[in-house]
């Protein structure tokens, strides 16, 4: 069986879909499936890109049918039995390209997420006075929803990253997908003395640490964790990673809470120090499909904070390994801190590394690319 992992945004080491990409595609190639790896932008040596002609003033284009053109161009005289899109707008391009070069793969979409459940999340933080509305980011997520809408209705067959997920697929196009849960190879992280970590972070002993690390400030619900910050003993840190939002950086500025540190992207080891160094991880996302951050904090024995109604509560079993709270809500969210940092929560048990693998995800997939499962 010859497959073609297929991703339409940028290479990462560290970031959500490009990690599932590589760690279940590399799952396949265990299992004796002939795997090839393609992203839209920046693949490494030994995979490919299809839509690096787009960098710069071309960029706008993404957000069109013309990547569909692209796509066939790098599939003229290729051959796959299946190609696996990881999001619907990808598998637009893939099923746009069959019909025009008439091969007969089959296409299986990869749900890690729906851009229309994250509009109407938008929708609200607007309304809510969280977010604000840009005529680019509205365009965009109408141009996804309607390449999502393309592809669900001309795929084969489809997966999920979560229940979240597979609920929004039928609520918003009627097909049910086969839920096969991200993995995390906590091997991937080097683990370092708490104190040692603390000393490099510019943390001291006494404080209470608390980490949040996602790319988007009102998706991952930023907002409400800072405003749960307010009237929280002053030994509490906020450690923020991962944002590069200028707006939501310099609105940190105006707070003049100097407990609060933001910090942009980091590599592995970086992170992992912050995880070393960290008593809790909270990410109080509005919208979240999966949140490998949750699994990734149980590599380091860490509680965690998410909400209900998302996928964090795949890795989150309330009051069990962290707390569930509700979305938009900073008085949970303030209380789930407090009661972790007075030692009375009554977690049932150490939070132990998550237990799907991509071996287990791997197996999953070639049933639904069989047709064992769809």
């Amino acid at each position: 069986m010859k497959i073609l992992m297929h991703y339409n945004g940028t290479y990462s080491e560290n970031a959500g879909v490009s990690r599932v990409v590589r760690g279940l595609g590399k799952a396949m190639l265990k299992k004796g499936a002939e795997v090839e790896f393609l992203y839209g932008y920046g693949a490494p040596k030994g995979m490919h890109s299809y839509l690096n002609a787009l960098k710069g003033p071309l960029h706008f284009l993404h957000h069109t049918p013309f990547t569909a053109l692209l796509f066939a161009n790098f599939m003229r005289g290729k051959n796959f039995d299946i190609v696996h899109s990881h999001t619907p707008e990808a598998a637009f391009d893939a099923v746009v390209a069959r019909f025009l070069l008439r091969k007969k793969y089959k296409v299986v979409v990869h749900l890690h997420g729906l851009d229309k459940a994250v509009r109407e999340e938008w929708k609200k933080e607007i309304k809510a006075g969280r977010a604000r509305y840009g005529i680019g980011t509205d365009l965009y997520l109408r141009a996804s929803i309607f390449k999502a809408w393309f592809s669900m209705k001309m795929a084969d067959s489809f997966a999920a990253v979560s229940h979240a997920v597979q609920k929004e697929a039928g609520q918003f196009y009627g097909v049910k997908p086969e839920v096969v849960l991200n993995a995390v190879d906590c091997g991937e992280f080097k683990k370092f003395e708490k104190g040692k970590a603390r000393k490099e972070l510019g943390f001291s002993e006494k404080d209470f640490v608390v980490l949040f690390v996602g790319n988007n400030a009102w998706r991952k619900g930023l907002g409400y964790l800072v405003e749960a910050f307010s009237g929280l003993p002053e030994n509490f840190r906020l450690a923020i990673v991962g944002i590069e939002d200028q707006d939501f950086s310099n609105s940190l500025g105006g707070l003049k809470d100097r407990r609060i540190s933001c910090k942009g992207q980091v590599g592995t080891t970086e992170i992992s120090k912050y995880y070393s160094a960290a008593d809790v991880l909270c990410v109080p996302s509005v919208n979240e499909p999966f949140g490998l951050v949750y699994a990734e904090a149980m590599c380091f024995g860490l509680p965690c904070i998410g909400c209900n109604g998302t996928g964090a509560e795949e890795i989150i079993s309330d009051s069990a390994n962290g707390f569930l709270v509700r979305k938009r809500n900073p008085e949970d969210i303030r209380l789930a801190l407090r009661k972790i940092n007075s030692k009375k929560a009554h977690l049932s048990g150490k939070p132990l590394p998550f237990g799907a693998s991509w071996k287990n995800a791997a197996k999953t997939m070639m049933e639904i690319y069989s047709g064992e499962k769809r």
